[in-house]
């Protein structure tokens, strides 16, 4: 028994707990600015124009707040609330919502059954022969399908819902916004409306029917008599106040209807006298149906004399026709006679075989008048159920007394029908099973799989009693009853009451509490959430033996949180801070304050500080230890030797050696003295030319090989027209020379003539030359016949002879080295003299 009172305690403290939890679910989802949203969506449909669309207004405005409240739709099949937060599947006929778990398991359990039903017919029913011999099939089994619970309206197999859509189908999962309809993705629905009018919907997602089209199109009315003007889309077939005024079938009256479409015109309502077919009598009747018939017989006589028309009130004259009853047959229809109307009908005498009722067999008397008997053959016939088979006549239906065992479509009961035939009736019987709503019974026929919802509804009213709401059976303890009237209940607080009418206890108290902060002591009044009466559990030792394990208890003030301005010890901003953490502190800031160098601010993180005003250098700043930041003179190149300083720096007192534009020389001169910028722009270059400069005659050579005449200077030498040197020129066979001034060289005096006497040694020369070619002619014939005279020794006799090898000695080259080394002086010199130039420009 301890063991069983520790696992009862333990069972309830759990249902506890989860009823606690269910309860206030619904109550932790926050407030949805209903009104506004419904506004928003309702601002085109403000004056429906008929009943169809006040209609559709309804059904979505019905279905907007149902989603909108949560808890307030309920779900057919687990009879639970639906909340904002949960996955939901919505038909596409009814428009009604469950929840996705519910209605996956509804079409899984639907289709299964369907199945199993399926195979038990497949496999007990393979078809039979009757009585009649006759092959009957089994019967044909129904696709499967599965079906809403709310409209019954069929969904194949592979229409299953397997993902939480939105109501327009173009997001998956979507996820609760407290500014949308619940379960909407916040999309254009872009469904297209009903009736069709080619324009989709252009409200945001949402549930039911998609209301009338709200566009305005140009139309005339249906006569087209009217003016076009705009209308809504769905009333573009709008009727003017005009009539008709068309002529009608009848050829007598006009069309007296408000406008409609040209040849619709209504029948003509006025009535005339009209005479009827036979002409005899005449009535006032509607001008659309002007033939008529009396009750007259027509009672003309025919052309026999004997005979007169039984015809009632027709057409046409029968006055003088022929009798019908001149052409007649025997009854069997075997043979026809034409003679006198007025004898009697005679027989033939042969067999009638006329088919009788059983379908089968034939009449076998003679030709007789009235109906055949009924069939007298005997034959072996099977009952329905073909079970038992008896000789009988063929007219009789045979029925054994066996009653049918086989299950009708319910699954449950026993046909129990005598000779039934496998053609099982439906079950009639009553269903009785409890329904979800634990209250009342199955009404239905008994069928197959779960049980309809209960479709009774129960009247909740609030708590106040001034709202009522029709809620499903079932629902009456979890239905959720928006009620506009505020709460009654005496408040635990100090405040006045604003929240609605509700269930259970009231909520915490959201306002702010409003009273001077007394537990902090800086006088503000407290803006915290109401804490004047706290939901708190109770101690373990006043819980015992008591229902309730809760009390309200008035809570201590919490820290203030007013906002006071606090300026940072370093000065540098105000912020606000809340009440409790309003003392002053460092902003982590750089102090940012102007240090004594006038160049550089400190660059600590904001510290206090004795005058936090001034944003000069004070106790606690760091010192500048940075070099001097000032830019230098343009050109010099040399850092300043002080510290950190204000402008402007001391002349740079740096010496500066380089070499003078000859490139000889060394010059020395102060960096401050030669980037000095004073004076105009020619003064600096000269200033800068003289002290590049040595002093001395430039060792450059100007274009005619002579020395430059000018003090040592940058680029190419001046005025080579100045030079005056002495050189010598010569004839062309250098005997006679003379020198002239470089001017008269340059001028184009580049050579001298020849006088007589260096023509008589010119004539000698060339004497003496050709008897050298003559000598050297005379040495080369005497050669070649040596060479003949031996060519001929050699090879001028048959005998052969053994040659001889003879060893050939590399000849030695020999080296000029004389030549070689004024070679190497003059590469010498010439490089010597480039790198002298090269220096010099420089």
């Amino acid at each position: 028994m301890e063991k069983f009172s520790k696992a009862q305690a333990k069972n309830l403290a759990a249902a506890q707990k989860l009823v606690n939890t269910y309860a206030s679910s619904s109550e932790d989802e926050g407030e949805l600015d209903e009104k506004h949203i419904l506004d928003l969506l309702y601002k085109h449909y403000k004056a429906p124009v008929n009943a169809a669309s006040d209609n559709n207004i309804n059904r979505t405005a019905t279905f907007l707040e149902n989603t909108l409240h949560s808890g307030a739709a309920t779900c057919l099949i687990c009879i639970g609330s639906i909340r904002r937060v949960e996955s939901i599947w919505s038909c596409k006929s009814c428009y009604c919502f469950f929840h996705l778990n519910c209605i996956q398991r509804w079409a899984n359990d639907s289709v299964m059954q369907m199945k199993v039903k399926a195979e038990q017919q497949n496999n007990g029913n393979q078809g039979y022969y009757n009585h009649l011999g006759e092959f009957v099939p089994p019967k044909r089994t129904k696709s499967l399908h599965w079906c809403c619970p709310q409209c019954r309206r069929d969904y194949q197999p592979a229409d299953r819902p397997t993902q939480y859509e939105c109501f327009c189908g173009k997001e998956v999962n979507p996820q609760p916004q407290p500014f949308l309809v619940p379960h909407s993705c916040g999309e254009i629905c872009g469904k297209l409306l009903q009736p069709k009018c080619g324009h989709d919907c252009k409200l945001l997602c949402h549930p039911g029917p998609c209301p009338p089209c709200a566009q305005l199109a140009n139309s005339s009315c249906l006569c087209g008599k009217a003016a076009m003007r705009s209308v809504r889309c769905i009333d573009k077939n709008w009727q003017c106040e005009q009539k008709c005024q068309l002529l009608l079938s009848c050829g007598m009256h006009k069309c007296n209807q408000r406008c409609h479409r040209p040849g619709q015109c209504p029948p003509c309502s006025s009535k005339s006298s009209q005479p009827c077919e036979c002409k005899r009598e005449q009535k006032v009747v509607n001008c659309a149906e002007p033939k008529w018939k009396c009750n007259n017989v027509c009672g003309a006589l025919f052309a026999c004399g004997i005979h007169t028309c039984e015809k009632v009130c027709h057409a046409g004259s029968c006055e003088g026709a022929e009798c019908p009853f001149g052409v007649r047959s025997c009854p069997c229809g075997k043979s026809i006679k034409s003679g006198a109307c007025n004898e009697p009908q005679e027989t033939c005498g042969d067999t009638c075989q006329k088919l009788l009722s059983c379908g089968k067999h034939y009449c076998a008397q003679r030709c007789h008048r009235g109906a055949c008997n009924l069939c007298p053959v005997v034959t072996k016939k099977k009952c329905r159920c073909g079970l038992h088979e008896k000789e009988m006549p063929c007219s009789k239906e045979f029925n054994c007394e066996t009653k049918c065992k086989q299950m009708r479509d319910c699954g449950k009961h026993a046909c129990n029908r005598k000779c039934c035939g496998d053609q099982c009736p439906p079950c009639e019987k009553i269903c009785g099973k409890q329904l979800s709503c634990n209250k009342h019974k199955c009404q239905s026929v008994c069928h197959n799989g779960p049980c309809y919802p209960c479709k009774l509804e129960s009247q909740v009213n609030c708590r106040c009693g001034k709202t009522r709401r029709s809620v499903p059976c079932g629902r009456e303890k979890n239905a959720r009853i928006v009620c506009q009237e505020l709460c009654r209940i005496t408040p635990k607080c100090h405040h006045a009451i604003k929240h609605r009418c509700h269930k259970g206890e009231c909520p915490p108290c959201v306002q702010p509490c409003g009273l001077i902060n007394d537990s902090s002591g800086c006088g503000h009044i407290c803006k915290a959430r109401c804490h004047a009466a706290q939901r708190v559990p109770r101690p373990d030792q006043a819980t015992r033996g008591k229902q309730h394990k809760y009390e309200y208890r008035a809570l201590p003030h919490p820290r203030c949180e007013e906002g006071v301005i606090v300026r940072c010890i370093g000065g540098h901003e105000l912020a606000t801070w809340p009440c409790w953490n309003s003392k002053p502190t460092s902003c982590q800031r750089k102090c940012a304050r102007q240090l004594k160098c006038g160049n550089h601010q400190c660059d600590r993180v904001c510290h206090a500080v004795p005058e936090p005003e001034d944003m000069h250098q004070q106790a606690g700043c760091a010192n500048c230890e940075q070099g001097c930041t000032i830019p230098r003179p343009p050109g010099c190149t040399h850092a300043c030797n002080k510290g950190c300083h204000p402008p402007p720096c001391a002349p740079c007192a740096f010496v500066i050696k380089t070499k003078c534009y000859c490139g000889l020389n060394q010059v020395i001169y102060k960096c401050s003295e030669y980037f000095n910028e004073e004076g105009s722009l020619q003064e600096t270059l000269e200033r800068r030319q003289r002290f590049n400069s040595c002093g001395n005659r430039c060792l450059k050579n100007f274009d005619c090989g002579h020395r430059c005449i000018t003090i040592c200077h940058p680029g190419p030498c001046p005025n080579p027209e100045l030079c005056r040197k002495k050189l010598r020129i010569y004839c062309k066979c250098k005997r006679l020379k003379q020198e002239i001034a470089c001017d008269k060289h340059r001028a184009g005096q580049t050579s001298l003539d020849c006088d007589a006497i260096c023509l008589a040694e010119r004539s000698k020369a060339q004497a003496s030359e050709q008897q050298q070619q003559q000598l050297k002619l005379q040495q080369e014939q005497e050669r070649n016949r040596l060479e003949l005279e031996k060519y001929e020794q050699k090879f001028g006799k048959r005998k052969h002879k053994e040659r001889k090898t003879l060893d050939v000695e590399p000849t030695k080259s020999n080296i000029n080295w004389q030549r070689l080394s004024i070679y190497a002086l003059s590469f010498l010199v010439v490089m010597g003299a480039l790198a002298v130039a090269y220096y010099a420009d420089s």
